[in-house]
C-alpha cells in the first residue's frame, strides 16, 4: 500500500484473471471506501511477491517477480501511463523483491540473490525504464567476505531528511541462514544503509533480545520527519512472542536497546510500522488470543490485527496504546511464517503494510481469510485519530 501526498490511497491485489495472474493495481479516492482497478502494469508476467509504493511526490511504484526476475512499473500521472520494465532481471535468481523510491524518477529495488544469500540491490534515475545494479546491502561487492549473510528482506524506506536508503533484513552473524531464514546461532534486525546514492552500501544492525526470529524474520523499518529511523521485528522465546523497536537518532549508525511494543501472552507475527512527526510511531501485527508459536497454535485460533501506536518513541521507555485495528479475525487457525518450507497455514503469506496520511492518520491493508468466507482477501483500515501528528 501506499498514499500519495493528496491523500489518495494505492494499492496492490489481484487482477482477477485467473491462471498465473498478473496482478493490479488499486486507487481509492474516498479514504478507503471505494477502490478502483486502474492498471495491470506488468502484465502479461505472473503477480508473484507483488509490491508497491508510493513516493512523496505521488509517483506509484509496483513490481512483480516471475522466475527469479523482477517486472517494475512506475506511474507519474495516477495510473493514467506507465513506464514499464519486463523482467529486468537485475540481478536474476532473485526472491522477494522490494521498491523503495526516493524522488523524481529514482527508487531502488533490493531482493534476496539466491546463489549467495545477500541482499542485491539495483537502482534506477528514469522511472524504472532502465535499472543499474547497486551492488550488496550488506555492505557493497565485497560483502561476500563478511562472515555471515542475510535472510528475507522485509522492505525498506527512504530518510528524507538526510537522503538516506535503508533495505531492512534479518542478519545471520555466524551461520549460513536455511531456506526458511532461520539459524540457531546468533541474528540481528539489521539494514544495508546507503548514504551516497547507491554508490557505497554499509551493514547496521541494531541489538536483538535474545530470542529466535520468527519465521522469516522480516525485520521493517520507517523513518520520521525529523530524520529519526525506527526498526521492528517479533521475536520468540519458547512460546513467548514479543514485538519490539530499536530507535536510532543518526540515521542508522547506533541504535537503541530493543523496546518492547507488546510482550502479553497472544502470539504475534509480520509487524509493520509506520512513522510521523519526531518520536510518533505505529506498529501494526496479526495477535492471537492464544499462547504460542504462530505455527503450533490450536485450530481454534483467531488472530486480529492489533495496532500499537506511541508519542514518544524516542524516549528510552515509551508509553504505548493499543487497539484492534480489525473489526473481526483475520484468521483463525495457525499461520506459518517460515515461507516455502511451510507445509500449510501460509495463506496469509507477508502482505501488511501500514502507512500514515498526509493528516497523520494510520491506514493498513492487511490479509484475511476470515472476512469472506472461503477466499483470501485483502482488507483496508484507517484510524479516525491523527495518531502520528502532533497538531
Amino acid at each position: 500500500m501506499g498514499i500519495a501526498p493528496d491523500g489518495t490511497l494505492y494499492a496492490n491485489g489481484l487482477a482477477g484473471t485467473g491462471g498465473r495472474d498478473p496482478g493490479a493495481v488499486y486507487r481509492s479516492l474516498d479514504n478507503g471506501t471505494t477502490w478502483e482497478r486502474i492498471g495491470t502494469p506488468t502484465a502479461p508476467m505472473p503477480n508473484f511477491d507483488p509490491d508497491l509504493a508510493v513516493a512523496r511526490d505521488g509517483t506509484v511504484w509496483f513490481s512483480s517477480l516471475w522466475l527469479g526476475c523482477s517486472s517494475t512499473a512506475a506511474s507519474k500521472d495516477a495510473g493514467k501511463s506507465w513506464t514499464t520494465s519486463y523482467l529486468g532481471c537485475v540481478p536474476a535468481a532473485g526472491d522477494r523483491q522490494y521498491v523503495i523510491p526516493t524522488k523524481g524518477g529514482t527508487a531502488y529495488i533490493y531482493s534476496h540473490h539466491v546463489p549467495t544469500l545477500y541482499q542485491a540491490v539495483a537502482k534506477t534515475t528514469d522511472y524504472g525504464a532502465t535499472w543499474t545494479p547497486s551492488g550488496f546491502a550488506e555492505g557493497g561487492p565485497l560483502a561476500i567476505a563478511q562472515n555471515g549473510q542475510s535472510g528475507w528482506g522485509g522492505g525498506g524506506f527512504w530518510n528524507e531528511k538526510t537522503g538516506s536508503v535503508f533495505a531492512t533484513f534479518t542478519w545471520y552473524s555466524d551461520i549460513v541462514a536455511n531456506n526458511a531464514g532461520t539459524a540457531t546461532t546468533s541474528w540481528l534486525p539489521a539494514a544495508g544503509v546507503t548514504r551516497d546514492e547507491g554508490k557505497s552500501w554499509q551493514l547496521a544492525t541494531a541489538p536483538s533480545a535474545g530470542g529466535v526470529a520468527v519465521g522469516l524474520g522480516l525485520v521493517v523499518g520507517a523513518a520520521d520527519e525529523a530524520g529519526n529511523v525506527y526498526l521492528s521485528w517479533a521475536e520468540a522465546k519458547q512460546k513467548q512472542m514479543t514485538v519490539y523497536l530499536a530507535v536510532s537518532k543518526d540515521d542508522g549508525k547506533t541504535w537503541s536497546k530493543p523496546i518492547v511494543v507488546d510482550d502479553d501472552a497472544g502470539s504475534k507475527v509480520f509487524p509493520a510500522i509506520a512513522a510521523g512527526d519526531a518520536g510518533r510511531v505505529a506498529i501494526a501485527y496479526y495477535h492471537a488470543d492464544q499462547h504460542d508459536y504462530p505455527s503450533n497454535v490450536p485450530k481454534d485460533t483467531h488472530w486480529n490485527v492489533t495496532l500499537a501506536w506511541t508519542a514518544d518513541a524516542l524516549n528510552g521507555t515509551p508509553t504505548w496504546e493499543r487497539a484492534n485495528l480489525s473489526t473481526h479475525s483475520a484468521r483463525t487457525g495457525p499461520i506459518c511464517p517460515d515461507g516455502s518450507t511451510c507445509q500449510g497455514n501460509r495463506q496469509l503469506l507477508d502482505y501488511f503494510a501500514l502507512k500514515v496520511t498526509p493528516q497523520g492518520r494510520v491506514a493498513s491493508v492487511w490479509t484475511s481469510t476470515d472476512d469472506v468466507a472461503g477466499k483470501t482477501v485483502n482488507v483496508f483500515g484507517m484510524t479516525e485519530t491523527p495518531l502520528l501528528r502532533a497538531s
